[in-house]
């Protein structure tokens, strides 16, 4: 969690550099949007602004967030590498379960995680741009439920009343910043 102290110092400083004065609005803008990051993502973020981009006032926002969380873009090949990985831990006998609820969503979506593994290589190419646009949407739309994609181990389990295997879990062990960021080599 953003220490406010610390944030409202990090904030004045930017400020200065442009030659504003900060209102309190704006300070309680930005930090309601960033407070649940911690102070270190926050100032590394920042000086990443500051680093790539030439701006003629103070980063806005979600220009900052580009930085946090990645662009859209961004997010989006996050998750088709996790899905392509989910392939090959696990393929069309694993059920799965993705850190990003959307991936789930968008895997149903197009027909469900039996019908995704059992596609054709050659097909990948029209399966990722649907799955992008997809992902796009349900993304817009705030999916926050996460699902499992069940395997076919699981459902013959489950239809015969033996134990449930653990799904494998894409995208846990890592946060999706830390993958963003090595995405950028950064």
């Amino acid at each position: 969690m953003l220490n406010k102290e610390k944030f409202v110092n990090t904030m004045v400083g930017l400020c200065d550099l442009y030659g504003k004065v900060p209102s309190e609005f704006m300070l309680d803008t930005y930090y309601s949007i960033f407070a649940d990051y911690d102070n270190a993502a926050f100032d590394k973020a920042i000086g990443k602004c500051l680093k790539v981009k030439v701006y003629n006032n103070i980063p806005k926002p979600a220009e900052i967030m580009e930085f946090l969380e990645g662009t859209r873009e961004d997010k989006e090949t996050i998750a088709w590498f996790q899905v392509m990985d989910a392939v090959r831990k696990g393929g069309y006998y694993s059920s799965i379960e993705f850190s990003d609820p959307v991936i789930s969503h968008c895997i149903n979506e197009l027909g469900g995680w039996s019908w995704f593994c059992s596609q054709d290589k050659d097909q990948l190419p029209f399966i990722e741009k649907r799955f992008m646009d997809i992902y796009r949407l349900l993304a817009k739309r705030g999916v926050n439920e996460n699902i499992r994609l069940i395997g076919f181990v699981e459902a013959q389990n489950n239809r015969k009343g033996y134990p449930i295997p653990e799904p494998i879990r894409i995208g846990f062990e890592v946060g999706q910043k830390l993958l963003i960021d090595e995405g950028r080599g950064k």
